[in-house]
């Protein structure tokens, strides 16, 4: 099979995973991406430009990775299946650009949420400079690894990250909806989110039973007047604990008196029959600092 065909067209990853004599790991919540119109859509999600500082997460055959390579980026990538590094050196671009290989892209044998950028990139990438994060994630541990690079201490200008459609639509929720909830004010008070794409399971091999899609996330130019994002989220995690009730019964919590709970709600300027996921991000935040400074 030549390698003029891109790996995410289904033809050559069909090639590939016979060449190898390889599977996709249910373990490790791996189906590859066999559309190369959508590997192309994140490419452009994420706006990658030539010399770009790219950390790609789960690289798989390396279907995006080349396409992040030939867009010109400089690839830092994470990877835990130790069966995949011979196929990544031996089936992505040996040149890209009269570069070798090996001075575009570095593989990390590491589980990400174990990383130490800093260390892990070495010479490769400078993390004093911006780095743009792509990673189509393993739906079993997509919040866990959204949280830990929002929180984390990398100098990133946006995750452009392909995820179960589920919590795609979770994360880009507006309130008085059924998808809105902790884990949107989680990532809405850190970021904005933008819903780039939809990707039918039809577009992977083997095929999910469900269907996936393409967020950004970008840092908050402003962000909401929140002194302590711990005590925001554990008032947030305590008022939708029973979301079918009222706020005023949820937050029995902070404030077992009745009336004085009533009262509290009323100060707020909210009525006392509000259900917690009709409050907009900004009246969480007044509920937060109202229910610290008690």
């Amino acid at each position: 099979m030549s390698n003029n065909i891109a790996i995410g067209s289904p033809v050559r990853t069909q090639a590939i995973i016979n060449r190898y004599f390889m599977h996709a790991k249910k373990n490790l919540g791996q189906n590859f991406l066999v559309d190369l119109n959508t590997i192309k859509a994140i490419v452009q999600a994420a706006d990658i430009q030539k010399d770009d500082q790219v950390i790609e997460i789960g690289p798989g055959i390396g279907s995006l990775t080349e396409q992040l390579l030939l867009a010109g980026a400089k690839v830092l990538a994470y990877e835990v299946d130790q069966d995949l590094p011979e196929i990544l050196h031996n089936e992505l671009p040996q040149t890209i650009g009269g570069q070798a290989l090996d001075q575009r892209f570095k593989l990390v044998m590491k589980d990400v949420l174990k990383a130490n950028f800093q260390e892990d990139a070495g010479n490769f990438l400078d993390l004093n400079n911006p780095v743009k994060i792509v990673a189509n994630l393993p739906y079993y541990i997509t919040t866990p690894i959204i949280f830990d690079l929002i929180k984390s201490d990398l100098n990133f200008v946006s995750l452009t990250l392909m995820m179960q459609k589920e919590v795609a639509q979770r994360l880009s929720a507006k309130p008085k909806t059924k998808a809105y909830g902790p884990l949107t004010l989680a990532v809405q008070s850190r970021m904005h989110v933008n819903f780039d794409l939809e990707v039918m399971h039809t577009s992977f091999m083997p095929q999910p039973k469900v269907d996936s899609a393409v967020v950004t996330l970008t840092p908050l130019t402003q962000k909401p007047d929140i002194d302590d994002y711990q005590f925001f989220d554990h008032v947030v995690k305590i008022a939708f604990a029973q979301r079918r009730k009222t706020l005023s019964n949820n937050l029995k919590t902070f404030i077992s008196d009745k009336n004085e709970r009533e009262q509290f709600i009323t100060n707020l300027g909210l009525d006392l029959k509000v259900r917690p996921e009709e409050l907009t991000l900004n009246q969480f935040v007044s509920l937060a600092k109202a229910l610290k400074a008690r």
